[in-house]
């Protein structure tokens, strides 16, 4: 009962980043958009013995993956012009 909490860290926020990251790449049909938000939150967690510089170069190596991961624009105009 006397457990003591967990700290809330940026750990929480990273995580909660790449969970929106994989929803919003997820409205446009972009699946490598959706794996690079879900690996950049799963790297983020708190209990992964992933630390320091290793942990933060595979971070921005996920964020230009998820920036490159979508599709032209012109693609998207015409997915949310098309009915249905």
């Amino acid at each position: 009962m006397n457990q003591q909490k967990a700290k809330f860290t940026w750990h929480y926020y990273g995580m909660a980043l790449g969970a929106l990251l994989a929803m919003l790449a997820g409205t446009v049909g972009s699946i490598g958009g959706v794996v690079s938000g879900l690996a950049f939150g799963i790297l983020c967690h708190p209990k992964l013995q992933f630390r320091g510089v290793g942990r933060f170069v595979f971070l921005v190596l996920f964020a230009i993956l998820y920036i490159f991961a979508f599709p032209d624009p012109e693609v998207i105009r015409e997915m949310m012009a098309q009915p249905g």
